[in-house]
């Protein structure tokens, strides 16, 4: 099953918070297999203020798990969160 994952940095300190742990973060997406592509969110001035993926997982609890073992999370650098079954209907991975 694919979940799509919205994430929203919390507003003070959350920068802060992101570059410390970012590194950790790559990381854990890359060495996984879960997330099928992602990214941060970006505000105006191109600061990162925000995350998205698509995560691979069996079911809804083994999404939410994965999503609450990111070190990003763990951090507290989120202060909102969405975590959604989604359907990929147009294009296929292979095409983007």
């Amino acid at each position: 099953m694919l979940f799509m994952f919205i994430a929203f940095d919390r507003k003070g300190g959350g920068a802060a918070i992101r570059a410390a742990t970012r590194p950790k973060h790559v990381e854990y997406t890359k060495t996984n297999g879960r997330v099928k592509f992602g990214g941060p969110f970006v505000g105006p001035n191109d600061d990162m203020i925000g995350s998205f993926s698509i995560i691979e997982a069996k079911d809804y609890d083994e999404a939410m798990a994965y999503t609450h073992n990111d070190p990003y999370a763990k951090a507290g650098l989120f202060e909102r969160t969405e975590l959604h079954p989604w359907k990929l209907t147009i294009n296929t991975f292979e095409k983007v």
